[in-house]
């Protein structure tokens, strides 16, 4: 039964989960290519981004 509500929100939710995904990666790959504050400062840039789009959408 848990994973039929997994099935159904991730089916709802697939194009949130890959941006979330694509972010992850990014920041990963800045962390080992460079150093941990790099890293930290994109997972910040992104944040900021996604609160930035969250708000425009809520029309604020």
């Amino acid at each position: 039964m848990n994973f039929t509500n997994l099935k159904h929100f991730l089916s709802d939710n697939v194009q949130t989960v890959l941006l979330l995904l694509g972010f992850l990666c990014i920041v990963l790959a800045i962390i080992f290519l460079t150093n941990i504050f790099y890293g930290l400062l994109a997972l910040g840039i992104i944040l900021i981004g996604i609160a930035f789009r969250i708000n425009y959408e809520k029309g604020g």
